[in-house]
């Protein structure tokens, strides 16, 4: 059986690097967990313009929009925000 992957946008990069190390591997723990189980709903859901459905979820303090691209088997993460 194939295992699903995450890819990230470039933004969500940019703002990866610009994190602090702790901060980089509680959101890879967090990339890998959505990998590991690509079917789980996100807390809520958002249409971006285009009418594309995101799930949005929430992680501790982190918020996680991505969607599910099941013919290539991968979690596509498209942003990333922190919550106070």
């Amino acid at each position: 059986m194939r295992e699903h992957k995450f890819v990230v946008d470039d933004a969500v990069v940019e703002d990866f690097s610009c994190g602090t190390k702790r901060q980089r591997e509680e959101l890879l723990r967090i990339f890998s967990t959505l990998a590991a189980s690509p079917y789980q709903r996100g807390d809520w859901q958002q249409r971006t313009m285009t009418g594309r459905e995101l799930q949005v979820k929430r992680f501790g303090r982190w918020l996680v929009r991505y969607w599910l691209d099941e013919p290539v088997l991968e979690v596509r993460i498209i942003d990333v925000e922190k919550i106070l």
